[in-house]
């Protein structure tokens, strides 16, 4: 047994090593496979075909270091059918006073072990680039077997054994993250520190696997020739960002002694803009007329009023259109609202004309955001 794992880690280790090289995988999960696989096994010597075969079912994950090798940890359960009244598999033991008693656990036995994964495509043919449609992989690991038992034959109860298995996997790639696989595998029981044929069991499993990552990509060799005209470029690339940098370094200096000129001369403060100053009244007109209604009478009296209180303040009327119609037409009729607004100022409330002004706007819609009360006019203090 140890000699057998010895050879076998020997020959895992060469394969490794052969395969080296040329192919990545950038991620821990890259080339990880979670299969779930059911079948049937039957004993290996003196079986009824299918009359002695009982269900089994298979869950492995495996992963490939490189493109030729890998391993693989897995499980496998076999399920009891009470299949036991023929025995003829068996003719090592004497059944004849069980005959119809069977094993009376849910599970015949679990086996769990670990394989060691020998991609043959890629071995004797290299990698493709990416995984073949068809692919097959060798299959060697050691497992320990614990058999479940009620029957009164010594061999036949509750017992542990430890396992060789080998096996082939058809996998189907039906793409680089789902595989269909068909698995024949035969396993040896070890019992009393020798490997029995009578002791052997066949089986055979399919089902599906899913890739928990990507597949290994191709690595793109440089030639020397590549690297030295990279390595150049990025020596020329350097020596402009110093140049720049040389560049950078004189505009700040000449930037530091225009400040410290500057600082040497007086500021002078700019002259401040003169502040527009709108009275609360305002004239709102209907839609494209420039007559004054008698409710916005009140308005006009109050500014006339502020400017008998004021003698010194002198007034800019803006007149103002809403947007609908044409631009110069609305232009002609805020310059008639500002108008009417002054003449009535001057004529009903006896405020002098050379305290007036009156200015058309054009058309607006951002004075209120009521669009009727864009129709306006408003006082402005000069």
């Amino acid at each position: 047994m140890k000699k057998l794992i010895l050879i076998a880690a020997l020959a895992v280790f060469a394969l490794n090593a052969s395969a080296a090289g040329g192919y990545k995988s950038s991620k821990p999960l890259d080339n990880t496979y979670v299969t779930l696989q059911g079948g049937v096994y039957e004993p290996f010597a003196g079986q009824n075909i299918l009359k002695d075969a009982r269900p089994v079912i298979r869950l492995s994950v495996n992963k490939f270091f490189n493109t030729v090798v890998g391993a693989s940890i897995w499980a496998q359960t076999y399920i009891n059918n009470n299949n036991y009244n023929n025995y003829t598999a068996y003719p090592f033991y004497d059944f004849s006073s069980l005959v119809g008693q069977g094993n009376k656990t849910l599970f015949d036995g679990l086996n769990v072990g670990v394989n060691g994964l020998v991609n043959l495509n890629n071995l004797f043919a290299g990698y493709a680039g990416a995984p073949r449609f068809f692919e097959v992989i060798a299959e060697a690991g050691v497992g320990y077997f614990h058999q479940f038992g009620t029957w009164g034959v010594e061999n036949w109860r509750a017992t542990s054994h430890s396992t060789i298995d080998f096996a082939l996997d058809f996998n189907f790639n039906l793409n680089e993250k789902l595989q269909l696989g068909i698995r024949p595998e035969v396993q040896f029981m070890e019992r009393t520190t020798h490997l029995y044929r009578k002791y052997a069991q066949v089986q055979l499993t399919a089902g599906i696997a899913y890739n928990l990552g990507g597949v290994f990509t191709p690595i793109v060799p440089r030639d020397q020739a590549e690297i030295d005209a990279l390595n150049g470029k990025i020596n020329d690339l350097r020596s402009e960002l110093d140049a720049k940098d040389r560049m950078i370094a004189g505009l700040n200096k000449t930037i530091n002694d225009l400040k410290a000129e500057l600082a040497k001369k007086p500021v002078v403060a700019p002259a401040a803009a003169p502040v527009k100053v709108a009275l609360q009244p305002s004239v709102i007109f209907r839609q494209g007329k420039s007559v004054i209604d008698a409710n916005e009478f009140a308005e006009i009296e109050m500014v006339a009023k502020y400017m008998k209180n004021h003698p010194d303040a002198n007034i800019l009327i803006e007149g103002y259109a809403s947007p609908e119609g044409p631009a110069d037409l609305n232009q002609k009729l805020s310059e008639k609202r500002a108008e009417v607004v002054k003449n009535t100022l001057i004529k009903k409330y006896g405020i002098a004309a050379e305290r007036l002004e009156a200015k058309g706007m054009g058309i607006t819609d951002k004075l209120f955001d009521e669009y009727d009360f864009n129709r306006v006019a408003m006082f402005i203090v000069k």
